[in-house]
């Protein structure tokens, strides 16, 4: 470990190799930055195979970033409506389309996504029938989906309208999109959470609100086998089981805003 310490050490110095500046905030690499410490590493005489791992160790990969920009996105379920559930897009990313992966394609390498994070602010619609108050026992929450071409024809492919799309949930919008040549990719059996139950399979439990809270931000990181080890402790989280090994090269990802009613048994006597 005190080997992988010290070479930890070196690596954000490499802008200074470079003549830059050194940053002042978290440091971000770029596929450039990440190129040359491999070289700098190659340069102790350590194997390609050695160099690979610690950086991987290190997780010193290239980011991209997508943003909602501020727009704020309700979804209301009502007993009364004609669905109990509601589903609202807030949130739709062509991750292929990053400027940072297609100068790896440059490169000649494999784009794989080695870790999702997701920043983001919620809340239920603050008040409960159930004494539930304060816990994640909730029927709003957030989750996200993996749309895919299933045409084969990605350049014939409409552009599918995602901007304030209403729906009783995600399964809904499958069938909608299939015969436009999109479709919703299903995730395991097992990582069903929450209310999700009887929707489909069509997206992963992201993070729930907590019942009859205000406004609270939650960070959520989900890597190859899940819920990341850093945010374990994350209540409310979904666990990612899955998701990041059903990613195919062109997909997106769309984040969802869920809110559903829940009905109380009525008893005669």
């Amino acid at each position: 470990m005190s080997f992988l310490s010290s070479i930890w050490q070196l690596l954000p110095s490499v802008d200074w190799l470079f003549g830059t500046t050194e940053p002042t905030g978290p440091f971000t690499p770029t596929y450039a930055d990440v190129c040359h410490a491999r070289a700098l590493l190659k340069t102790l005489k350590l194997p390609t195979e050695l160099v690979l791992s610690i950086l991987e160790h290190a997780q010193y990969w290239p980011i991209a970033e997508f943003s909602q920009n501020g727009r704020k996105v309700h979804a209301n379920a009502s007993a009364s409506a004609n669905s109990s559930s509601a589903a609202a897009l807030c949130l739709e990313a062509e991750i292929y389309s990053a400027s940072v992966v297609e100068r790896i394609r440059l490169g000649g390498e494999t784009v794989k996504i080695k870790r999702i994070t997701f920043d983001v602010m919620s809340r239920d619609q603050g008040w409960t029938s159930e004494d539930t108050q304060g816990t994640f026992s909730t029927s709003s929450w957030l989750e996200v989906s993996i749309l895919r071409d299933a045409s084969n024809i990605n350049s014939r492919l409409p552009t599918p309208r995602l901007v304030n799309t209403w729906l009783s949930s995600p399964m809904d919008y499958h069938t909608n999109m299939v015969g436009r040549g999109w479709s919703l990719v299903k995730r395991p059996e097992s990582a069903l959470q929450g209310p999700q139950g009887g929707e489909g399979d069509y997206a992963w439990y992201l993070q729930g609100n907590r019942v009859m809270a205000s406004g609270q931000e939650y960070h959520v990181a989900w890597e190859e086998h899940g819920l990341s080890e850093v945010n374990e402790g994350n209540e409310g989280a979904g666990s990612g089981e899955g998701f990041l090994n059903a990613f195919r090269q062109g997909d997106r990802v769309l984040v969802w805003a869920r809110a559903k009613v829940r009905s109380r048994p009525r008893i005669w006597f």
